[in-house]
């Protein structure tokens, strides 16, 4: 579990990185977004939205689509909230 956690404070850290991917005339940069919250649901939406204000830091203010599949994390040893769930998404942003 403490391995879970550390993994899960680190990614929550972790607020833009930009990857480029495929041929450079095609070029689709990645955001990462991490967040964490009490549910699921919730955690994936702020680890949505961080992403999202990553891109829109680049210039990327048009539609966000999330890349691959939701990264989610558990844990039941917060020190403030005790038991939560870490988020991390990949989004794909159109100019």
């Amino acid at each position: 579990m403490q391995l879970i956690r550390r993994a899960g404070v680190a990614l929550a850290g972790a607020v833009a990185f930009l990857a480029v991917a495929g041929s450079p005339a095609a070029a689709s940069p990645l955001y990462c977004g991490a967040s964490r919250a009490l549910t699921v649901d919730v955690a994936i939406q702020g680890a949505f939205w961080d992403a999202q204000y990553s891109a829109q830091s680049e210039g990327y203010y048009g539609a966000c689509t999330i890349v691959g599949e939701p990264e989610i994390f558990e844990s039941s040893t917060d020190p403030y909230y005790g038991h939560v769930y870490y988020a991390v998404v990949n989004v794909s942003c159109e100019r």
